[in-house]
């Protein structure tokens, strides 16, 4: 029984547990990450927490490192029915303070444990640790060797965006404390989004660390979460066959659940969609009858008409706005910031997306990406429709609905 850190790094007391990384929608384990494990004794087990703790007191990081690299590698070349996943394997880029890592040792070792690189995930964390240019080096290495590189604990601040952006990893890892009750809370949820947007950007996947539940998965899922690690999918433990059991069940309800959530939003959506298209096709009929002077009047008659719609105005060829903004009734008492006013008439739409898509060729009627309207303050979509009034003369009228 190992007395002391040095002993444990001499005896090579170190056994590695492993935590499922899983994919929702390829219903699958598809990795697992090495967690290191200190051996005291035959039941006691000393976390890496610990573990680096005292090797930091007593100067011993990098040879623990070495042996948590070691003992990782070999551990998941004696996974059964290894050939679908990847490891992810922690390294200590703080190292780079002291010096290179040490990343052709690493390739050495990976083929000694009879791996590839092409097999394994290189996870890096203590970025703030490191030192930025040698880090940089360090993940261009080990991607020529074939490994891929993971950045770890990453919480959506513009450090983090950036730090992504400067070293180009093959895959993010937003931070556990980020997803706990992503479910409930916007700012975690717009932050992860951040995340995974600039991910896929430049060809990266996301794994949304710190799942605990079905309803966290599925708002991570949706946010664009490309990978899912946490409790809900399995704990780390010493791999074998019943935990990859356990895991798989667990990914099979959420892909279940996903499937049904997904395929109701969708029902909504396409119900709420016919509702505005066929409200779009009353009011360019109606506009069609309407008096020249009358333009406004008429859309007065169908604001109110839906509780999704925000509001109405009609534009000319040249994109001017011809009538005020006919804005539906409860969005009329609201108090609201000088940022958020509805245009009057004679304002410019010419430069805006919805009326741009349409007049350069794209399909009448049109319907916007959402964006937050200047109107309203809220995040809407904009259909645009052409009509033409009883004088003969060309319009577009453009219908504002609430985006949830």
């Amino acid at each position: 029984m190992p007395t002391s850190i040095q002993e444990l790094i001499a005896t090579q007391a170190v056994i590695c547990h492993f935590q499922p990384v899983v994919s929702v929608k390829k219903r699958a384990v598809v990795g697992l990450e090495a967690l290191a494990r200190g051996q005291d004794g035959p039941v006691r087990l000393w976390s890496p927490d610990q573990l680096f703790s005292l090797a930091e007191e007593s100067s011993v990081t990098d040879a623990l490192d070495d042996l948590c690299v070691r003992s990782a590698l070999k551990a998941f070349a004696a996974v059964p029915n290894r050939a679908d996943l990847a490891l992810f394997l922690n390294l200590d880029a703080s190292r780079l303070a002291r010096g290179p890592y040490p990343a052709g040792a690493v390739r050495k070792a990976t083929e000694d444990a009879g791996l590839r690189p092409q097999d394994v995930v290189l996870e890096f964390s203590d970025l703030d640790a490191a030192e930025a240019p040698g880090l940089r080096t360090l993940v261009e290495t080990c991607q020529s060797f074939g490994f891929a590189v993971a950045l770890d604990d990453l919480d959506g601040s513009p450090e983090c965006l950036r730090r992504v952006a400067q070293l180009r990893p093959n895959v993010v890892k937003a931070d556990t404390h980020l997803l706990r009750g992503i479910a409930n809370e916007a700012v975690q949820q717009t932050l992860l989004q951040s995340i995974a947007t600039l991910a896929r950007r430049m060809g990266a996947l996301t794994v949304a660390e710190g799942v605990e539940n079905e309803d966290d998965a599925n708002m991570a899922t949706d946010l664009g979460a490309d990978l899912l690690q946490g409790f809900h999918y399995g704990r780390p433990l010493a791999h074998d066959r019943g935990a990859m059991t356990l895991s798989q069940a667990a990914v099979e309800r959420s892909a279940q659940r996903l499937k049904a959530a997904v395929a109701g939003r969708t029902q909504v959506r396409q119900r709420e969609n016919e509702r505005h298209l066929q409200l779009l096709e009353r009011l360019r009929q109606a506009l069609a009858l309407a008096e020249p002077g009358r333009l406004a009047a008429t859309l007065e008659q169908f604001v109110n008409a839906v509780a999704s719609l925000e509001c109405l105005y009609v534009l000319d060829g040249r994109g001017l706005q011809q009538t005020p903004t006919i804005v539906w009734r409860h969005q009329q008492d609201r108090q609201r910031s000088r940022l958020f006013v509805p245009a009057v008439a004679g304002a410019d739409h010419s430069l805006k997306d919805y009326y741009l898509a349409l007049t350069l060729g794209s399909a009448d009627p049109h319907v916007s990406d959402p964006y937050v309207s200047l109107a309203t303050g809220n995040l809407c979509r904009t259909l645009t429709t052409r009509f033409t009034d009883a004088a003969g003369d060309q319009h577009i009228l453009c219908m504002d609905t609430r985006s949830n």
